[in-house]
C-alpha cells in the first residue's frame, strides 16, 4: 500500500506540475490576445482617421496616398483579425488542456485520500487485533 501511495503522489506531482504549466501557459496567451485586441482597436483608430482626412481630399495624388494607405490598413486589420482569432482558439484549447489537468488532479487527489483512509484503517485494525491479542495471551497466563 506504501508503494501505491508513493505512486500516486509522484503522479500528482507531476500532474500539478502540468496544470502550473498549463496555466502560465494559459496566462501568456491571454496577454497576447489583449495585445492583439489593442493594436486591432489602434489601427481601427488610425484608419478611421486617415479616412477623415482622405474625404478633405486637397488633390489627386493626396487622394491616391490616402487610398493606398487605407488600402494597407484594410489589409493589415483584416491580418490582425486573422491572428487574434487563431490566438484565441489557441488560447481555448490551453484553457480546456488547464481544466482537463485540474480533473486529473483532483482524481488523484480522491485516489490518494481514499487510500490514505484504507491505510490508516488498516493500521488501526491491526493495531486494534495486536491489542487483542495481548489482552488474550496475559488472560491465559493468569488462567494457567
Amino acid at each position: 500500500m506504501k508503494g501505491r501511495l508513493k505512486a500516486v503522489s509522484q503522479l500528482q506531482q507531476i500532474a500539478e506540475q502540468q496544470r502550473d504549466r498549463h496555466g502560465q501557459h494559459f496566462a501568456r496567451q491571454q496577454d497576447q490576445v489583449g495585445f492583439f485586441a489593442q493594436r486591432l482597436q489602434a489601427l481601427a483608430g488610425l484608419k478611421s482617421g486617415c479616412q477623415q482626412e482622405g474625404s478633405a481630399g486637397l488633390n489627386a495624388l493626396a487622394l491616391q496616398n490616402t487610398t493606398q494607405v487605407n488600402s494597407m490598413l484594410s489589409r493589415l486589420i483584416s491580418h490582425q483579425q486573422h491572428e487574434m482569432a487563431l490566438m484565441h482558439a489557441e488560447s481555448q484549447r490551453t484553457k480546456k488542456a488547464l481544466e482537463q489537468s485540474q480533473v486529473k488532479v483532483k482524481g488523484l487527489e480522491t485516489v490518494m485520500e481514499r487510500w490514505q483512509a484504507k491505510q490508516r484503517y488498516e493500521q488501526a485494525k491491526k493495531e486494534q487485533k495486536f491489542i487483542e491479542d495481548l489482552i488474550n495471551a496475559r488472560c491465559k497466563l493468569k488462567k494457567i
